[in-house]
C-alpha cells in the first residue's frame, strides 16, 4: 500500500502542476492537450487498456460534453489496486480495473461523466492557485526524481496536492454535470448513488483515500443531493449488480490449468539464438502474465538464459518445466502512417511471429502456429524504445498476440472451456 500511495502523490503531483501551469497563462487546446498528454506519460507505466466497454461509455457521453474540440479519450488502468477514476487536462479519463469491474454500465457512466465534468468545466483552471508559478518547474522535477536524494519534501507537496484534488464546489458542480451528462446518454442517472455508495462501502479506508475523503463532499450527502434529483430516495434504489464485461478476460473463456503446470519460455531470432530486440524484456512479460492466469508458472525464460546456450530443451528440463514455448519474432514494428493532429498520431503496427510447444520430457512439438497481423490506430504517446506499452498500438498488439499464444499453449496443454452451468 505505501508503493500505491507515493504512486498516486507522485500522479496527484503532477496533474496538480499541469493544471497549475494551464490556469497561469492563456494557453491554447493544444497546450492543454499537451499538459495531458504528460499525464498519460507517467501513469502509463501502470498499465492502461483501451476497454471496449469503456470506449463505448465514453463514446456516448462525448455527445452530451460542452467541449467536443478535445479528444476524448479513456482507458482502464489495470495496475493500480483502488477505487478510483480521475481526468487530466485535454480529455484524458482513467479508471481502475477494481472499481470499473464493481460498477454496471449506468454507474460507470455517471463516474466518467463526473470525470469528464472536471475537464469540461475547466476545473483544473479554476482550481489552480496562480501565485505558486514561480515554483512549478522544481516542484515537477521533485516529483519526477521519485524521491531521490534531497527531493523529500516533494512526496509531501505531491500527497497534499492530491488529497486537496478538487474542492467541494467543484464536486458537486462535477456531480451535477455527470448526472446530466449520463442522463443525456441514455443511461439511469440515478445509479449515481449506487456507484458512489460502492466508492465507500469498504469499511476501514486506507490512509491516502481517507485523505481524499477529507476534503471531498461527505459520500452520504452527495448521495442525497444526487437522489434528490432522480426524484427517489437513495433506499428505495435497486442496486445493480456489476456488469461481466467490464471484467477483464485474460483466459480467453478457457478453464486454468489445475493443478498449475511449469512451462519455460525463449524469445527466438528468426535466424536462431536470442531475439536482441529492445523490446524482448517487455515481451517476455506480456507472455507471462498472459500464461499465469491460464495456469501456467514460469518454470524459466529468455530472461534467465545466456544468449549462447545449447540446447532449449534440455535447459527448460533442468528448470523443471512441463512444456517449452519458443516464439520467433520473424518482425515487430510500428510506423506512422500520417501528420500528428490533436488526437494524436496515426498509426500501424505490424507483427509477424511464430510460436511452438515442445513436451520437455519427449521433446516433441505438441502445437505450433504463426501470427501474421497488424493493427491501426491513433497513438497518443509515440511507441517506447524499450517498453511495450499497451496505450500504443505495437504494444497492444503484442499483447493480443501474447493472449493467443498463451490460449493455444493451454489448450495442448489440456484446459477447456468452463462447463455449462
Amino acid at each position: 500500500m505505501a508503493g500505491t500511495a507515493r504512486r498516486l502523490a507522485a500522479i496527484g503531483g503532477v496533474l496538480f502542476v499541469l493544471s497549475a501551469v494551464i490556469a497561469c497563462a492563456d494557453v491554447s487546446v493544444e497546450d492543454e492537450v499537451s499538459a495531458g498528454r504528460d499525464i498519460v506519460r507517467e501513469v502509463r507505466h501502470l498499465g492502461l487498456t483501451a476497454d471496449p466497454a469503456l470506449d463505448e461509455i465514453g463514446r456516448r457521453l462525448c455527445a452530451a460534453v460542452q467541449r467536443k474540440d478535445l479528444p476524448w479519450r479513456f482507458w482502464v488502468i489495470e495496475d493500480l489496486k483502488s477505487y478510483n477514476a480521475f481526468a487530466a487536462p485535454g480529455g484524458y479519463v482513467f479508471i481502475t480495473r477494481d472499481y470499473f469491474e464493481r460498477l454496471n454500465d449506468d454507474e460507470a457512466a455517471f463516474v466518467i461523466g463526473h470525470e469528464m465534468a472536471h475537464v469540461d468545466l475547466r476545473h483544473h483552471e479554476r482550481q489552480a492557485s496562480r501565485n505558486q508559478r514561480a515554483s512549478f518547474g522544481s516542484l515537477l522535477l521533485k516529483i519526477l526524481t521519485n524521491g531521490a536524494a534531497g527531493w523529500s519534501a516533494a512526496a509531501d507537496i505531491g500527497a497534499s496536492a492530491y488529497a486537496s484534488h478538487y474542492s467541494r464546489v467543484l464536486e458537486r458542480e462535477a456531480d451535477f454535470a455527470g448526472y446530466r451528462y449520463a442522463e443525456a446518454a441514455g443511461y439511469d442517472a440515478r445509479a449515481a448513488v449506487t456507484a458512489l455508495s460502492k466508492l465507500g462501502d469498504e469499511g476501514q479506508l486506507p490512509a491516502w483515500m481517507q485523505n481524499i475523503y477529507a476534503t471531498h463532499p461527505v459520500l452520504s450527502s452527495r448521495e442525497d443531493r444526487l437522489a434528490a434529483l432522480g426524484g427517489e430516495e437513495p433506499q428505495s434504489l435497486p442496486v445493480s449488480p456489476p456488469a461481466a464485461s467490464h471484467a477483464r478476460d485474460l483466459t480467453g473463456g478457457l478453464r486454468p490449468l489445475e493443478p498449475s503446470v511449469p512451462i519455460a519460455v525463449r524469445l527466438l531470432a528468426p535466424a536462431g539464438g536470442r531475439w536482441e530486440n529492445p523490446w524482448r524484456k517487455s515481451f517476455t512479460k506480456h507472455l507471462h502474465g498472459r500464461l499465469a492466469p491460464l495456469g501456467f508458472t514460469i518454470a524459466g525464460d529468455d530472461l534467465m538464459y545466456k544468449p549462447d546456450i545449447g540446447d532449449p530443451v534440455a535447459a527448460a528440463r533442468s528448470r523443471g518445466a512441463r512444456y517449452l514455448l519458443l516464439v520467433t519474432v520473424h518482425a515487430m514494428s510500428s510506423r506512422e502512417t500520417g501528420s500528428a493532429t490533436l488526437a494524436g498520431t496515426p498509426t500501424r503496427a505490424s507483427a509477424d511471429l511464430s510460436a511452438s510447444l515442445v513436451d520437455v520430457d519427449s521433446g516433441a512439438e505438441v502445437w505450433q502456429r504463426r501470427f501474421s497481423e497488424t493493427r491501426e490506430g491513433v497513438d497518443v504517446l509515440p511507441p517506447d524504445p524499450v517498453m511495450l506499452y499497451t496505450d500504443t498500438c505495437v504494444g497492444a498488439l503484442a499483447d493480443h498476440i501474447a493472449g493467443e499464444i498463451a490460449q493455444g499453449c493451454a489448450l495442448a496443454a489440456g484446459a477447456g472451456p468452463f462447463p455449462a452451468e
